[in-house]
């Protein structure tokens, strides 16, 4: 089964950042809602998701189904990160009640079960550990373990991207979309923007050649 490709820069706190990852062509927007040094208010996100008009998704862990419903309704974001220990029952009360699509961060280093996760959410995103780590991952590791003709949902890769690795990511991890926050700071919560704008440009001709080579005869 194949994904369309999708690339997230979560973290936004500021327009600047919001504004320079939408005109580089980013498919989603990450704001987050649990304790890190990007953690937004609701009222801030507001403003930002009116600010520009991007496919925002909210970052949350350890909240109530309910309250992650509601703060969702009330920004209109188009999905969803668990990004903490919500089990399967979990994510599936979360989508339900929200009503859009919900991603589910598991975690490369406790070896976390996916295969329960599959019916209720909508994409897995991998990541070295919970909070947000910045390490990278082992990529040609995860291409085994998660071979893309198995995938029932869209795997997403995160932990440690960079412009410098991102298509080296890709090229042996095969995902479905990549996800940066750290490696594109200049400090916690500041984005630098000629990063972020070569960070999709690098990640963008990775799966564009990804895609040309399983392509050729």
């Amino acid at each position: 089964m194949s994904f369309s490709f999708r690339i997230k820069i979560c973290g936004i706190t500021s327009e600047e950042a919001a504004r320079t990852a939408f005109e580089a062509g980013v498919d989603h927007l990450g704001l987050v809602f649990c304790p890190s040094p990007r953690r937004v208010s609701e009222e801030r996100a507001s403003a930002l998701t009116h600010a520009v008009p991007a496919a925002w998704v909210g970052v949350f862990a350890h909240q109530s189904p309910r309250e992650v419903a509601r703060t969702a309704r009330a920004l209109d974001l188009a999905a969803i990160q668990l990004h903490g220990r919500e089990s399967p029952a979990e994510c599936r009360a979360v989508r339900e009640l929200a009503g859009i699509p919900v991603w589910k961060a598991i975690f490369a280093e406790e070896e976390a079960e996916e295969a329960g996760y599959e019916a209720a959410v909508d994409a897995l995103l991998l990541d070295a550990g919970e909070g947000g780590s910045g390490r990278a991952l082992d990529w040609a590791a995860v291409g085994e373990r998660f071979p893309a003709s198995r995938r029932i949902v869209p795997l997403l890769l995160a932990g440690g991207l960079s412009p410098d690795n991102v298509a080296r990511a890709i090229e042996a991890a095969r995902p479905d979309g990549v996800d940066a926050s750290s490696r594109l700071e200049t400090s916690p919560g500041v984005k630098d923007p000629r990063l972020v704008t070569e960070f999709v440009r690098r990640a963008r001709n990775a799966r564009r050649a990804q895609v040309a080579g399983s392509a050729a005869p």
